[in-house]
Formats: structure tokens, sequence, C-alpha cells
């Protein structure tokens, strides 16, 4: 009989293994291709994976460059939050959605199934990466990493790149063993949750990004003279626009011309250019390399499914 935990990994791993066919190609494999068009009788389908801030807040930061897109381009969307970080994947390979916008291991997901290719990066202060941390009370942890052997973690969503896989690679890196190293793993689905545990002092650290780490000590929601980061990840390319490989190609450009233009088209203020989270961004970038997500993708193979599977059993039956 397949338990709760297990039937939980089933869940979101089986399609991604059963989906490992093949990436997108300027030849789509698809015979069918998606009959939305942007116009105004066929908008596009855009949905964003949810952010620690709420799903309006999300809708919110990312509604004005699309309406700008409408305005300056002609290209009509409708946008939504998705309920998790694997219900965008299914969105996408169910070609239920055109457009997503997605963190760099579900943009993976997406691409292993032939649903997904890269449309665009935002950039900030010239910088498109971003950086996963580890962060645990201050005075306890001065060896670093290998301190936390024994010791409890609170992480995000499973499928999250910043606040779940690249925290479990940083263990791992440091000798220190997810599953039999540490006391109790709590699995909270989000940064924002992952450091409210580590502040009420359920757990001894947490991992999430370091924006949503910065932020919290911004918003005085996390004192930074009682926590420290004890782990920082090498730069992660930051969380892409996705576009769905059935896509028409000349949707295709018409998308790709109007992210790499929108930044300087009329009526365009800096601070309607956000990115997750509500970050301010200056520009998008559509020439952003694909081996750059390869690389942090490739940072994770010893994140295996199973690994993940043990975590997940694990954190259950604490």
């Amino acid at each position: 009989m397949i338990g709760k935990p297990v039937r939980q990994f089933a869940m979101h791993f089986f399609p991604v293994l059963l989906g490992i066919v093949g990436f997108c190609t300027t030849t789509s494999v698809y015979a069918e291709e998606i009959q939305r068009d942007g116009s105004e009788q066929k908008p596009l389908q855009v949905m964003l994976i949810p952010a620690d801030t709420g799903a309006d807040t999300t809708l919110s930061d990312f509604r004005p460059v699309f309406n700008a897109i409408k305005e300056n381009f002609g290209l009509h969307c409708e946008l939504r939050v998705g309920t998790s970080y694997a219900a965008v994947v299914e969105g996408l390979a169910a070609k239920r959605v055109d457009i997503a916008f997605v963190g760099p291991v579900t943009f993976d997901q997406a691409r292993r199934r032939s649903a997904a290719e890269l449309l665009a990066v935002a950039v900030k202060r010239n910088s498109n990466s971003y950086r996963s941390a580890i962060v645990a009370r201050r005075g306890e942890n001065d060896r670093g990493l290998t301190d936390l052997r024994g010791k409890t973690i609170a992480l995000g969503d499973i499928n999250s790149t910043s606040s779940f896989r690249f925290p479990i690679a940083m263990l791992l890196n440091a000798a220190v063993d997810p599953v039999l190293g540490l006391k109790r793993v709590v699995i909270t689905g989000s940064h924002s949750d992952a450091l409210a545990a580590l502040r009420e002092g359920h757990v001894d650290a947490a991992g999430c990004s370091l924006d949503a780490y910065e932020k919290a000590i911004n918003t005085g929601s996390i004192n930074a003279k009682e926590f420290q980061v004890v782990a920082v990840s090498p730069p992660i390319p930051n969380p892409p626009l996705v576009m769905n490989c059935g896509l028409p190609g000349a949707v295709k450009e018409k998308l790709r011309d109007a992210f790499r233009k929108i930044h300087q088209s009329p009526g365009i203020r800096p601070e309607m250019i956000r990115g997750y989270g509500g970050d301010q961004y200056e520009r998008y970038d559509i020439d952003f390399p694909q081996e750059d997500f390869d690389d942090a993708i490739a940072q994770l193979a010893p994140v295996t499914p199973q690994l993940i599977g043990a975590i997940i059993e694990r954190a259950a039956n604490r």
C-alpha cells in the first residue's frame, strides 16, 4: 500500500519522469499548434507561480507589463496564478498555458516535457541572477553548515529552486545528509513560511532565496541582529518567463519582440517592470543563454527524485 508521502512524491515527479522525451526545438515536436494567437478573441493564457506575497499581489505585479504589451504590441493576455509550482508545469504540458513565470527548476521540468522554451529573463542592476541561502540563529552555527548536523531546517516548496533544491545541494556539498544527518526537515511550501518557522523558534535554520531573506529584514519580519546567513549558493539565473512550445512561430516572435522592447515603449514607467515577489527590474533579456539554466540545473544533480522522496517521507514521519 502506498503511503501519503510516497503518493505526494509520485504526484510531483511521475509526470516529469514520464516526460523526459526531448526539448523544444525550432521545429516543434507538436503536430498540433495552439490556436490562441494573442488577439482579443483568442487571448494568450498566462500563469504565474504562486509568490509569498499572495495571488492578488502577484497579479498586480505582472498586470502592468502585460497591459503595456497589449497597448504597444497588440497582444492580449489573460493572467492567473497557479495553485502550486507543479500546477504551472501541468498547465504548460496540457497546453492550457501559453506563457508562464516559473523558477529555474520548474522551467527545467516543463522543458523536459517539451512544454516550454525560454522567453525572457528580468535584469536588475545589470544582473540577471540571484542566490539561494541558508539562514540560522546567530552564535549557534559559527562553523557553518556542519553545525546543522542533528538540527532542524525549514524549506519551501519541493519544486522551488532557491528555497528547497539549492539548500539541499548546499547541505550535500557540506557532507550533511539531509535525511539521516538532520533531526528534522519541515517543508513549509514558501520562502516566507520557512523564515517564519525560524523566527518563531520552530527550527534551527531555514532555506530561502537571499532576496527573500533581505526583504524579510527590510520589512521587519526578521531581526538581522538575531540571524545570520551561513551558506550562499552560486549565482542562479533569475526566474524566467517561458512560452509554450506549441505556440505558432509568428506568436513566439511577437512575444520576443514585445519583451525586448517593452521597457522603452511609450507609457512605460520603471515601476511597471516587475518580477517574482514584486521586485522591480530594469528590462527583460530575451537573449539570455539557455546554457546558463542548464549549468544551474546540473549543480542540482545530486538532489535526485529518490532523495527528495526520502526527505518528504522523513518530513511526514516527524
